[in-house]
């Protein structure tokens, strides 16, 4: 009876320690560790309705690239282009300056509209655009 005990606590022992090990592995490529930018906590904190001037004064420099488009804001951070088929169940198209910063692999979009305040923002990755 002792060598039945035995033998079923080594294989629960066992089973237990592969299934933490599956378990820990399973976690760790999941939960993987985004590393800190500083690009993206400052247009994160960044308040809507500044200036473009106030903008460039946050970033602590001026834009890398100035582009002008044609879009709807769907959210502070969420833009349809114009000749998206969505952007038209969201509102008119207007034309927004786009203020584009690029730091670490991150580039950062400040939204300006016509009146020259900051309507929206976002952060992202060119390796974003590759799981669309």
């Amino acid at each position: 009876m002792k060598r039945q005990t035995k033998r079923f606590a080594v294989i629960a022992l066992t089973t237990t320690a592969i299934t933490l090990l599956l378990g820990l592995f399973t976690y760790s490529r999941i939960e993987q560790p985004v590393p800190f930018s500083q690009l993206k906590m400052t247009v994160a904190k960044m308040p809507l309705g500044i200036t473009a001037e106030e903008a460039d004064t946050i970033m602590g420099a001026p834009p890398d690239l100035v582009a002008k488009q044609d879009g709807v804001l769907v959210t502070s951070v969420t833009m349809l282009t114009a000749s998206n088929e969505l952007a038209k169940k969201h509102g008119s198209p207007q034309t927004y300056s786009m203020r584009i910063w690029k730091r670490d692999g991150i580039e950062a979009t400040v939204a300006v509209n016509s009146d020259g305040m900051v309507a929206g923002r976002w952060t992202w990755h060119p390796a974003d655009l590759e799981t669309l």
